[in-house]
């Protein structure tokens, strides 16, 4: 059985959001062609890359302690990503936000000379749960000031996941966002790790 054809998910983690100064730090990518397709590396930061302090909270990560060899050259991230894609016949990358990834990876691209861009066609877990919400009434949650909200630990509820380990880790994260989309639209858990966790009866197909 083939999940998500030609599409991966990819989760990133970053020194902080502002992808013209902030740095790519680990990547994480799922496919599920015939067999499961897993891939993480970790990469040191930049030279001068801006370091903000909640995003270091979030992903777990020690500046200081991250080794700064040869395999792990930021250089190396798009082609990384490119390869697995390439190897996986995957065209098309989803995620929780998987506009933030794309705009990473392709300033990435863009920095050390790579001709190479994730294409604009992506698949993200908001709009899919949101798009279930609404075909079956289900109120979708809010947030002052802001209005419709969902939060990937929100969604990751909704299909019956709970809420993701901390500190965030790039292949975890994919895992997750992976089992999410296919609970939403199979109706039926696909990940082995996650199968002690019973899919929603609204989900069931």
């Amino acid at each position: 059985m083939v999940y998500l054809d030609n599409i991966a998910v990819l989760d990133i983690e970053t020194t902080g959001l502002d992808s013209e100064k902030c740095a790519i730090l680990s990547v994480g990518i799922v496919s599920y062609g015939e067999k499961l397709n897993e891939f993480y590396k970790e990469y040191y930061p930049f030279d001068g890359a801006e370091i903000m302090e909640a995003s270091m909270e979030i992903n777990g990560f020690d500046i200081n302690k991250m080794n700064r060899d040869t395999v792990n050259d930021p250089k190396d991230v798009v082609e990384d990503i490119r390869s697995f894609l390439k190897t996986n016949k995957c065209n098309v990358t989803a995620g929780q936000n998987p506009s933030f990834d794309r705009g990473f990876v392709n300033k990435y691209a863009e920095k050390y000379g790579i001709n190479f861009i994730l294409p604009i066609w992506m698949l993200d877990m908001h709009s899919v749960c949101m798009a279930h919400m609404l075909e079956n009434g289900i109120e979708i949650p809010k947030k002052p000031n802001i209005g419709l909200f969902l939060s990937g630990d929100t969604i990751l509820n909704f299909v019956g996941l709970g809420t993701e380990p901390k500190p965030h880790n790039a292949l975890n994260g994919a895992r997750y966002e992976f089992e999410a989309l296919c609970r939403m639209i199979y109706g039926k858990s696909v990940l082995p790790q996650f199968s002690d966790y019973p899919v929603p009866a609204r989900l069931v197909r």
